[in-house]
């Protein structure tokens, strides 16, 4: 939860910093958006695909409508669902030319929005006794977890926040998901299942060649063809990839 204006003011910053997003590294694609049906966003005064914005995000942790500042949100919350790329789409987004990149930017974020949209239909995350009708979320992704290189090298780590600030009840009315129906581990799971299968077919269908790792024990339901297994495995690489923008 978000408490006060300095709070959320921090946050947005931090979840938006320009340092952190692929726009650091080239043009291309918004990387932010606000997702879900369009009566839950408008209720904010959002839309869906538009970009995140620091000030409307500020007002959303508030709980407050982006253009009026009515409060809309009694008690607001939010939940920072990420979800990861495979190591081995990071590696072969950082090697691209920025048309490249581009297309595995895309497909990453829309992963992450399969992951909250299967969320929302296998949770009862309204009131914990229903599935809500849709939600309402900001992806943002990423292409590194930090901007420091005091805990070592910066590796390339894409991945999607998924905020998840409301969800709808069967009124149509915006209230704050059902906390214990997000804990369950085993829908936390298969959400993360379905968005790798989900990348896994978008890349595919790009052209790359994606190689099922679902029982190898890497957390991930598959990797591309063509990244060294020496270079995933090299944890050290991979140590410096804790996200800086996670709420504190």
């Amino acid at each position: 939860m978000i408490e006060d204006q300095v709070t959320a003011d921090a946050f947005a910053g931090r979840l938006l910093d320009d340092g952190l997003s692929p726009r650091a590294f080239g043009d291309g694609p918004p990387a932010s958006t606000w997702v879900g049906a369009g009566d839950a966003l408008r209720q904010l005064g959002l839309g869906p695909g538009v970009e995140v914005r620091v000030r409307d995000l500020v007002a959303v942790l508030e709980g407050r409508h982006a253009t009026t500042s009515a409060r809309v949100l009694r008690k607001p919350v939010f939940y920072d669902l990420v979800f990861m790329a495979p190591r081995s789409v990071s590696v072969a987004w950082s090697l691209l030319g920025e048309d490249g990149r581009a297309g595995i930017e895309q497909a990453v974020q829309a992963s992450g929005h399969t992951l909250l949209t299967h969320l929302t239909r296998i949770a009862p995350l309204a009131g914990g006794a229903q599935m809500p009708r849709s939600f309402v979320a900001a992806l943002v992704l990423h292409a590194v977890g930090t901007r420091s290189s005091a805990g070592g090298a910066v590796p390339p780590v894409l991945h999607v926040h998924g905020c998840l600030f409301a969800v709808q009840d069967g009124d149509g009315s915006l209230i704050a998901p059902h906390e214990p129906a997000l804990a369950d581990e085993d829908v936390q799971r298969e959400c993360d299942a379905v968005a790798g299968a989900d990348l896994a077919h978008r890349l595919s269908m790009l052209g790359y060649q994606v190689r099922n790792t679902a029982f190898d024990g890497t957390g991930h339901v598959f990797e591309l063809d063509g990244v060294p297994a020496a270079l995933l495995d090299d944890e050290a690489y991979w140590s410096n990839t804790g996200c800086a923008a996670g709420a504190s």
